[in-house]
């Protein structure tokens, strides 16, 4: 398969307040598979991590006077150069951390428009599962972020395998793979790469080269058949529908 020679930049944005965090855990969980299934056709990735806790002070300051600093202000251009963005949050009092919510006010509003986000959410135990929901979606939708369909939520029992192998068949490890496999087809399909399919030969797409050839039956019934007005020019019969199904 050819490689693609295009890097995709995916910037992950972790509030966990502690170190080391579930946040954080849950976040390089989310890259690395975003990286694995955009790195599967051999497309280069490059993952950068940026740890909320290092900016409270940035964030606070930034938030009072209406101007980031000069470290907050290079976070803002990683996310404006990023092509993707993987934000993490614990979940505190049904909604997401401080650090998560100051993060998003410093900002722009235009700087969310359009760009793809995969969200995700720590919280102790499971009764938290819906504040993706209800308090992240919300608030990315109101930004005209481009969401993926699928974010993730870890309960702390979620962490619980030790091997590789255990984490296979940990229902989280499924989730974080689907999330990652939609984010990457969005990378893609907004990069024209079509996943799988070879390019096109003779002015022909490929959905055009794989299609098989009409039935001789087919074309002889379709040049007997009176001329359809253009309204119902794509009409087929049923009993032509039927053998070929």
């Amino acid at each position: 398969m050819t490689a693609h020679t295009a890097t995709f930049r995916i910037l992950a944005i972790s509030s966990g307040l502690s170190t080391p965090s579930s946040t954080r855990m849950l976040a390089d969980q989310m890259t690395r598979e975003t990286a694995a299934a955009l790195g599967a056709d051999g497309t280069q990735v490059e993952v950068s991590t940026v740890e909320l806790r290092e900016y409270a002070h940035d964030l606070t300051d930034a938030l009072l006077t209406r101007f980031p600093s000069e470290r907050l202000a290079m976070v803002i251009e990683q996310v404006r150069a990023a092509d993707a963005i993987v934000a993490v949050t614990p979940i505190f009092n049904v909604g997401p951390a401080g650090l998560f919510k100051m993060f998003v006010d410093v900002f722009d509003t235009a700087l969310w428009a359009d760009k793809p986000v995969l969200l995700g959410a720590t919280a102790g135990t499971a009764r938290h599962s819906l504040a993706i929901d209800y308090a992240l979606r919300p608030m990315f939708g109101y930004l005209k972020a481009d969401l993926v369909p699928t974010s993730v939520f870890a309960a702390s029992a979620d962490f619980g395998a030790d091997t590789e192998h255990q984490a296979d068949a940990q229902p989280l490890a499924v989730r974080v793979r689907r999330a990652a496999a939609e984010l990457a087809t969005m990378l893609r399909v907004r990069r024209g790469i079509a996943a799988g399919a070879g390019a096109a030969t003779d002015g022909m797409t490929a959905a055009e080269e794989a299609a098989p050839a009409p039935d001789a039956e087919d074309v002889a019934e379709s040049s007997a058949r009176p001329a359809l007005d253009p309204e119902f020019s794509d009409f087929v019969p049923m009993g032509q529908l039927l053998r070929r199904g």
